[in-house]
């Protein structure tokens, strides 16, 4: 990742693990939610008690190598593309800090949605503003 990262850390928790003691290949998902999750909330100013107006649609990972119960994680997110309605997302999940070993690489793609109207929309130029503000300063 080139461009600053919004950083969150996470504390592996014994439930976290699979019965070989690592961190359960599920658990990524979990942990990019909440790094995402983490990122736009800061990013609009939105109390978490607020709906972002996006959503979730798609997801994948790439397990690289292992983390443990008690360990703390690192995940990396940026925003890595806009389309019309939708963008991508990168996550890397480190271990211990920014400059730690790898431990999985995730991806997700989110659209910008109305609940009200149950519809998506254009992706306001003032989001794009906030997320290039964020990635670029450093």
């Amino acid at each position: 990742m080139t461009q600053r990262a919004f950083e969150t850390s996470i504390e592996v928790r014994y439930r976290d693990t699979d019965s070989m003691g690592h961190i359960s290949s599920p658990i990524y998902y979990d942990y990019m939610q909440s790094a995402y999750l983490e990122y736009m909330h800061a990013l609009l100013e939105l109390p978490k008690s607020e709906k972002l107006p996006h959503i979730m649609v798609k997801t994948s990972c790439e397990y690289i190598s292992q983390a443990y119960y008690g360990d703390t994680v690192v995940v990396l997110s940026t925003v890595s593309k806009f389309g019309g309605k939708s963008f991508e997302m990168e996550h890397e999940i480190r271990l211990g800090s920014a400059n730690g070993r790898v431990v999985a690489k995730l991806q997700s793609v989110h659209v910008m949605f109305d609940y009200e109207k149950q519809s998506t929309y254009p992706i306001p130029e003032e989001f794009r503003t906030r997320v290039a503000n964020f990635q670029e300063a450093g």
